[in-house]
């Protein structure tokens, strides 16, 4: 019994574990706090996420969603997507059709992200 309390008192100075979010539905808007959600899974078509401080890793799979803010990483699979990202270090499309620009790296110590395109009639730039 002690050790049944103990370990519940334990469990609670435990810190909670950060969440995902994954929007799977059509036509969703929604802004993600990554320091809540540091994770971001898009498969539904038409999405539109901002996010608000830097997420860990955003996964772009559907297609025609519209990307808004910081990531440290960024991959894009669908079609016809556009990201918008004020830093990332690290940035690949491997969709079609897709628009990314970015202003600066994450890290500091970085001069510009990785980026990867290896899809087709991708544009992806760097902005001011």
């Amino acid at each position: 019994m002690k050790l049944l309390a103990f370990l519940l008192v334990s469990a609670s100075f435990l810190p909670l574990a950060a969440a995902d979010v994954s929007l799977v539905d059509n036509h969703e808007t929604v802004t993600v706090d990554c320091a809540q959600d540091p994770n971001v899974t898009v498969t539904g078509n038409h999405a539109t996420v901002t996010l608000t401080g830097t997420c860990k890793k955003v996964l772009i799979s559907g297609n025609h969603a519209t990307l808004t803010g910081s990531a440290t990483t960024v991959l894009i699979t669908g079609n016809e997507n556009t990201a918008n990202l004020d830093a990332v270090d690290s940035l690949s499309t491997t969709g079609n059709q897709n628009t990314a620009t970015w202003k600066k790296a994450v890290d500091a110590k970085l001069k510009k992200p990785k980026i990867r395109n290896s899809g087709n009639k991708n544009t992806v730039t760097q902005t001011k």
